[in-house]
């Protein structure tokens, strides 16, 4: 799938050109296609940001409670079909899941997994919903799917994007005022004195027709230009600050794609500073975001996938976990004191401690060994005495 469509399934504002740009509809001003765009604009921002991340998770398998790498793992981290590779694929799984409210992966009968563009469902209370125009691709497929032949994802903020629409509606008139007030501070103008000799003679008109059309029109287009003007023709800039692009003009633009991306972040619960990418309390911004943002669709595609993929075997041990852990950046100097602590303490053994930080397993039994220190055994431990291996 090009960029082009990614942005058009992303944020469905109105119809692209083929290189993903917004068509201008007739009667539609430059204020309006402005306003389109910046809206256009924070919204991708919001929902590409938190897709990005969730898409990085490693989606854990679990047989008997251990971890295991079999096909199941093979597909939703690395290859879910022969076409896409398991990082695209989540992304744009979380993406449509964030615009759309709702997503939907089938499965073929070789078990790779396709993530449906459009689809009809037909609800039912008491017998399996059903699912009909499955389409991926350009290609649409014949056949139903029922309900448990299919992953269906849909969050409870469905109408996210379209109450932001209907908010960024409200700023319409703000923005036109301050794309007009721009434009108009950043305007050269002056004033063309014509004396009573000139508007007598015989080409009057035609001079004049010239002078404003030809020569007035190649001086404003250029930064540095010299105008010819007729005997009786006296041009004056006008040089005095109204007009210069001033700051407040700036400042107003600048306040209302603010308050979009505002929006965009309040509505998906995304700190704004990191949007911006001010770095002020940012260890609080991540967390923010992965608790809030992050982890709600990654809760909602976890639960359905287990109830699908497994069904009551997860009682017995057999289950996904998509793991957040990994999300963030580690340094491994930031962090050698703690994970130092939870080795001692037993939480996690050498290698999961490498992995924690990025670092390849030891191929050897000690290392998923887990050991406590002395201070951590249990009361009656203590009391025989002696030190620990």
């Amino acid at each position: 799938m090009r960029l082009s469509d990614f942005l058009a399934d992303l944020v469905d504002f109105g119809a692209r050109d083929e290189n993903g740009n917004i068509v201008v509809k007739s009667g539609m001003n430059g204020s309006a296609a402005a306003r389109l765009n910046i809206e256009e604009i924070a919204l991708f921002s919001v929902i590409d940001l938190v897709a990005s991340t969730a898409a990085m998770c490693e989606w854990k398998t679990y047989q008997n409670n251990v971890a295991a790498r079999g096909e199941d793992w093979y597909r939703w981290n690395v290859e879910p079909n022969q076409n896409e590779n398991a990082f695209y694929f989540k992304r744009l799984l979380f993406a449509r899941l964030l615009r759309f409210g709702e997503a939907l992966v089938f499965q073929r009968a070789d078990h790779s997994l396709y993530l449906a563009d459009s689809f009809g469902r037909e609800v039912f209370a008491f017998k399996p919903n059903v699912y009909s125009g499955i389409s991926c691709n350009g290609l649409t497929l014949n056949a139903q799917k029922l309900e448990d032949e299919v992953f269906y994802f849909r969050l409870s903020n469905q109408n996210a994007a379209g109450l932001l629409r209907r908010l960024n509606n409200l700023y319409a008139d703000a923005m036109a005022e301050a794309m007009d007030k721009y434009k108009h501070s950043g305007g050269r103008s002056g004033v063309l004195k014509i004396s009573g000799n000139a508007t007598k003679g015989k080409n009057y008109e035609e001079d004049v027709a010239r002078i404003m059309q030809t020569r007035f029109k190649a001086f404003f287009e250029n930064k540095n230009a010299v105008i010819p003007l007729f005997d009786g023709y006296d041009f004056t800039p006008n040089d005095g600050p109204a007009s210069q692009k001033i700051n407040g003009e700036v400042s107003d633009m600048e306040s209302i794609m603010r308050q979009a991306q505002d929006r965009a972040c309040n509505v998906y619960h995304v700190p704004p500073s990191l949007l911006r990418g001010d770095v002020t309390n940012q260890d609080e911004a991540v967390k923010t975001l992965l608790t809030f943002a992050v982890k709600p669709p990654v809760l909602t595609v976890q639960t359905e996938t287990n109830r699908k993929m497994y069904g009551r075997h997860i009682m017995d041990g057999w289950h996904m976990k998509i793991d957040m852990t990994h999300i963030r950046v580690v340094d491994i100097f930031d962090v050698a004191v703690k994970l130092d602590k939870l080795i001692q303490d037993a939480m996690v053994n050498t290698n999961e401690g490498r992995d924690l930080v990025g670092l390849d397993p030891i191929l050897a039994v000690w290392a998923n060994q887990y050991n406590r220190t002395k201070n951590m055994a249990a009361v009656t431990e203590q009391l025989k005495g002696g030190e620990n291996v």
